[in-house]
């Protein structure tokens, strides 16, 4: 058998298992990692809705109150005459069924407070000119200029303590801008309303304004993590960031996933290994089928398929092919002296010495018992075929050396040539095995004389 095409043989069995391995480790990471691409997205698609939830409520929250006081924004804008106290009196008719949010409204003439309902405990506030508040005038200067409504908070009051403000534009038709209305929302109860409705919706929640987008009015960022998810509430009007995440945490889907690596790499080897196997076997099965068991040279089997491409091949070519048809003088005398675990070890070391002698484009074979056969594909005449005998008669009688042997083993060979001799490899065998024959005849006579 030739060494280096079994090592090239093997290693190709090896390169082929190991690439599937590792194909099927891709294929299968790949589905993993859209499986769990997919669990985060369902997560984060629950989350979302959660959010939807909680926004919706906030949204309810803020424009329930904006809604309950423009009423009396309309009002002020159809009576120009309208004074304090029966703004008060319209005023107690409105909150007095909805003033558990609401702190208290301030009536702004320009940016100056001229009225705050109820006035008990706000009254320190009136007559401020909110241009020159701080924490106010930038939004207040705002309304005026833009004529826009905006939600604001939390703010420290001019009247102390700290709230949320709604501010809604008072224009006039026939002067135009007026004035304002600002809505103050107790912040306490509005920050357990929103507590209250992170609670409901199971999440964890960090609420921004713009006057402060990188540290939370609410909630706490690092309660609510790095991974979290981000969205807006009304930039129109209410203009607050959110950062949420699900309470108790996102899912851990690491051991999941650590077990699934895990079985994955399992069956890629496995696959891997199957494949080698697989392989292995062909290859041996077809090594088995072309080869001979005992000494690796290939059978007869084989030669049928061998001499019709190799005849074929010297006919297109218009090229001669030689044959050397061999037997092992006196094998049957050390089969029976020395049992057949030693004839198995002279058949060996004879294979030995003929695949030496062949050479690259050339193939040896054992065609049964104690017959070899060397087929010659592209030989230049008979001398030549002559010449290949006498080297391989040589070297056989040099080379052939087996411990606890002392008989002495010759080789009788004969030879025939294609096209010259025979049209098929039978006739080319019948040519060759005559000369063979001879060959024996003739080293008994020489042996009998010596």
């Amino acid at each position: 058998m030739d060494q280096n095409s079994n090592y090239f043989k093997k290693n190709l069995a090896i390169l082929v298992s190991i690439t599937v391995a590792l194909f099927l480790l891709t294929v299968f990471l790949l589905i993993i990692g859209m499986f769990m691409h997919n669990l985060k997205q369902q997560e984060m698609l629950k989350t979302t809705d959660k959010f939807i939830n909680f926004k919706s409520q906030l949204e309810h929250l803020v424009f329930t109150n904006k809604t309950l006081v423009q009423g009396f924004e309309a009002y002020i804008q159809t009576n120009p005459g309208l004074d304090e106290t029966a703004a008060y009196t319209y005023l107690d008719n409105l909150l007095s069924k909805n003033e558990n949010q609401i702190r208290n409204i301030g009536v702004i003439q320009d940016t100056t407070i001229i009225w705050n309902y109820p006035k008990e405990g706000n009254s320190a506030a009136i007559g401020v000119d909110l241009a020159k508040v701080e924490s106010q005038k930038d939004l207040v200067l705002k309304v005026k200029n833009d004529q826009v409504p905006i939600f604001q908070g939390p703010v420290d009051l001019v009247q102390e303590g700290t709230g949320f403000i709604i501010r809604l534009p008072i224009v006039r038709q026939d002067s135009g801008y007026w004035g304002q209305i600002s809505i103050v929302l107790k912040g306490d109860q509005i920050i357990e309303e929103i507590n209250s409705y992170a609670d409901k919706a199971g999440l964890n929640v960090a609420l921004f304004n713009n006057q402060n987008p990188e540290q939370p009015f609410y909630g706490d960022t690092s309660v609510v993590g790095e991974s979290s998810l981000t969205f807006d509430i009304d930039p129109g009007f209410i203009d607050w960031k959110v950062a949420v995440s699900p309470q108790g945490g996102w899912e851990n889907n690491q051991l999941i996933l650590g077990i699934a690596v895990v079985l994955v790499v399992l069956m890629a080897a496995g696959a891997g290994r199957l494949t080698f196997r697989a392989l292995k076997i062909n290859y041996q099965l077809r090594i088995m089928s072309s080869h001979d068991s005992l000494t690796g040279l290939f059978n007869r089997h084989y030669l049928n398929e061998y001499q019709t491409m190799v005849l074929a091949a010297a006919q297109r070519n218009n090229r001669q092919v030689g044959l050397m048809s061999m037997d092992l003088n006196h094998f049957k005398k050390i089969n029976d002296t020395y049992g057949h675990n030693t004839g198995d070890l002279v058949l060996i070391e004879t294979a030995r010495i003929l695949q030496k002698n062949v050479r690259a484009n050339e193939a040896a074979f054992r065609l049964g018992g104690d017959e070899f056969l060397m087929i010659l594909p592209d030989i230049k005449d008979r001398q030549e075929l002559r010449q290949a005998k006498e080297r391989l008669a040589k070297s056989f009688a040099s080379e052939f050396s087996l411990a606890d042997l002392s008989e002495k083993l010759t080789l009788s060979i004969g030879t025939s040539l294609y096209p010259e001799d025979g049209q098929d490899i039978d006739a080319l065998l019948q040519i060759a095995d005559e000369e063979m024959y001879a060959d024996k005849k003739e080293q008994k006579s020489r042996l009998a004389l010596s």
